[in-house]
């Protein structure tokens, strides 16, 4: 399937690359998928994938849409398991910077 959207085009063309792009955004499913929707996921522990929301943090963004594949379950998780975890790093970070 040819992505039609230059997101989409360009998303394919990562998948392309490495199954595991950057830390641990995982990809097989944009590649299967053809770009098309939300089809990427960050893989690994709760404490993993907030490292990962946090190196997106680092580099200036501060809007995240997350869901899984399970997401009544997934959004529990989330809230018990990372979300706090993102919170602490961030505060932490900026604390940090103020006392710069």
């Amino acid at each position: 399937m040819r992505a039609e959207a230059e997101g989409s085009r360009r998303l394919v063309e990562f998948a392309k690359q490495s199954e595991i792009y950057d830390k641990r955004l995982w990809m097989p499913i944009a590649a299967a998928a053809g770009g098309a929707g939300n089809t990427t996921a960050l893989v690994g522990t709760a404490e993993q994938v907030a490292e990962a929301l946090l190196d997106y943090y680092d580099i200036g963004v501060t809007t995240l849409l997350i869901r899984g594949f399970d997401p009544m379950n997934d959004a529990v998780d989330y809230g018990r398991e990372l979300i706090p975890r993102v919170r602490a790093a961030v505060a932490k970070r900026e604390r940090a910077a103020v006392a710069v």
